[in-house]
């Protein structure tokens, strides 16, 4: 959980200061799996697509529903 300290030093950042925390953030992730063997990377990714084509499933389900 995060320290009042870092939760307000997050509010009080710009968008650009987030954006660049969020890039930060993202190349951290990417170098992690990348150091991965190569079985468990793949497993890693084919999860990802398929929670990704879930949540696009349930989305356009939401919005045939509520058209």
């Amino acid at each position: 959980m995060l320290s009042r300290k870092k939760i307000e030093m997050y509010r009080r950042m710009t968008p650009e200061e987030r954006w660049v925390e969020v890039e930060a953030l993202m190349t951290d992730a990417w170098r992690a799996l990348l150091e991965l063997p190569e079985a468990d990377r793949q497993r890693r990714l084919a999860r990802i697509r398929e929670e990704h084509e879930r949540s696009n499933a349930a989305l356009l389900e939401h919005l045939r529903q509520h058209a």
